[in-house]
């Protein structure tokens, strides 16, 4: 018999690469044993290959508040998004969306 995990935490490996459906059903139930809907969700990115992709993401999420931290290096930025939701489909739609930049990586 297989041992049920009670631990749900969201983990970086549990954010999906590519757009397969089975993925993103498993980032859902995680989202919704964790989180606390309608709320603000706290998108994490990290930013290489230049500050032009930092406005890609904007445009992904234009009205809502960026907080960016320059690594000591100055390699890469990391950009905590705060933004409403009412559901975690709405958490995977930015997902999706941001997947799309190269140079991003999701948190």
């Amino acid at each position: 018999m297989e041992e049920k995990k009670t631990n749900k935490d969201i983990e970086f490996t549990d954010i999906p690469e590519g757009t397969s459906q089975d993925i993103y059903v498993n980032l859902k139930e995680k989202l919704e044993s964790v989180e606390k809907f309608p709320g603000v969700y706290n998108f994490k990115f990290i930013i290489t290959g230049g500050l032009d992709k930092i406005q890609d993401l904007r445009n992904i999420l234009p009205n809502d508040e960026f907080i960016e931290q320059l690594s000591k290096t100055g390699k890469y930025v990391s950009i905590t998004v705060k933004k409403p939701v009412q559901n975690a489909d709405e958490v995977i739609a930015v997902y999706k969306q941001a997947g799309s930049i190269k140079g991003i990586m999701i948190l």
